[in-house]
């Protein structure tokens, strides 16, 4: 275990390592509303619009596992305090761009930085957290993306409207780089108390990489975002193109959308805190989720009950993210290894976040219509339902 004492948990710490991941968090929310602004300024076209708010994930969802390993070998907080440096950097170019290829690079900076906190953060929580809480600390970093995320939708159409999407840039550059300042002077010393990796690289990828625990939890990760992003990011547009509402009410509906996944995080949350199976929660969560899709898009349903539907879609739906954060440290070669663990699973995460838009974009142009798209969401959740019978026969086998 780490040398940090296990006897006490320090709620203070998590409490700022959570805020910092809402910060973070609210670069994925900050793209979509500014893209309008955007394209006018810069002049781009659909695609290249659809670039600046992708590419984000792309980095993260091939370097996830590298940049916990290096934490494990360097120090949780030097890299958490460099990422979060990353970002803001990332941010404040973004907000001096001028052409599409230096704000494509400025997101691909913003997007080093994302990986190198929200990677090693819920590493930080369990080597902060007691046994007998450490399931339950760890299992409330699942709601920091979507609140990161809500706070920045829903905010930053005023900001633009206002003071020009540049400004949101700058804002979101000087926000984080507050947070580096609180982690700097709040951590100070943790590392020393935290066990380091001392293994080779590869030996530490082969460790953690040849364990089927975390690829499993790492790929119902990416399928609870494939689906889930694909619909918070496409609602605006359905709710626009398909029943006639304008983008302001559109955008409502999908931050509230946004919103209501908060407190099924902290609802799985305080059921894996009562002892609730974590496969159970994933099986749940997960089957509701592709149900419900089935009915959200055809036009069978009243408008009414359709969004009902896609509330209840990402309410229950985000059960799962709770127990795939509480199932990290469990599948974890060992505490020295919980950053690359948790760098694998965040690559899951981003590679869902990465192709669920556009393979959802793709689907409905191909078949001329929204109708049908319910049934590729269906999908994923039949896969993570075999996937967490899998995992739970690992955990079996290990104990």
């Amino acid at each position: 275990m780490n040398k940090i004492s296990v006897d006490k948990t320090k709620w203070g710490h998590i409490f700022l390592a959570l805020l910092i991941g809402v910060s973070v968090a609210g670069y994925i929310g900050k793209a979509p509303p500014a893209i309008p602004s955007i394209r006018i300024d810069l002049g781009l076209n659909l695609v290249m619009a659809g670039w600046v708010v992708s590419i984000f994930s792309a980095l993260g969802a091939a370097t996830g596992m590298f940049a916990g390993m290096f934490a494990d070998r360097i120090g949780r907080i030097k890299i958490i305090t460099y990422a979060l440096g990353f970002i803001s950097f990332g941010s404040i170019l973004g907000a001096f761009s001028n052409s599409f290829t230096l704000l494509l690079l400025s997101r691909i900076i913003e997007g080093a930085g994302y990986i190198g906190t929200m990677a090693i953060l819920p590493a930080l929580i369990a080597n902060l957290s007691a046994d007998r809480h450490r399931a339950f600390s760890v299992s409330l970093f699942g709601s920091v993306t979507p609140l990161g995320m809500a706070i920045t939708m829903m905010g930053a159409p005023a900001i633009i409207h206002q003071y020009g999407w540049r400004n949101l840039w700058w804002l979101t550059g000087l926000f984080t780089v507050l947070f580096m300042i609180f982690t700097v002077i709040s951590y100070r010393g943790i590392d020393s108390k935290i066990l380091k990796n001392n293994d080779s690289y590869w030996l530490n990828i082969k460790k953690t990489a040849s364990m089927p625990g975390p690829w499993l939890i790492s790929t119902c990760f990416m399928t609870y975002t494939f689906q889930w992003y694909a619909v918070m990011v496409w609602l605006p547009t359905f709710a626009m193109e398909e029943r006639g509402l304008n983008l302001e009410f559109a955008s409502i509906l999908a931050a509230s959308a946004v919103a209501i996944n908060i407190f099924g995080n902290l609802f799985g949350a305080w059921l894996i805190h009562q002892g609730l199976s974590r496969w159970k929660l994933i099986s749940v969560g997960t089957s509701v989720m592709g149900i419900s899709s089935l009915f959200i898009f055809p036009n069978i349903l009243s408008d009414e009950f359709r969004f009902g539907l896609v509330l209840v879609f990402s309410f229950l739906g985000a059960l799962q993210p709770s127990a795939i954060m509480a199932s990290t440290p469990i599948h974890s070669p060992s505490s020295a290894q919980l950053g690359s663990t948790n760098g694998i699973v965040y690559q899951g995460s981003q590679i869902g976040h990465f192709l669920g838009p556009p393979v959802v974009a793709w689907f409905v142009t191909l078949n001329e219509t929204w109708e049908q798209t319910g049934w590729i969401l269906l999908i994923g959740s039949i896969l993570n339902i075999i996937l967490v019978q899998w995992m739970r026969l690992v955990e079996k086998n290990h104990h």
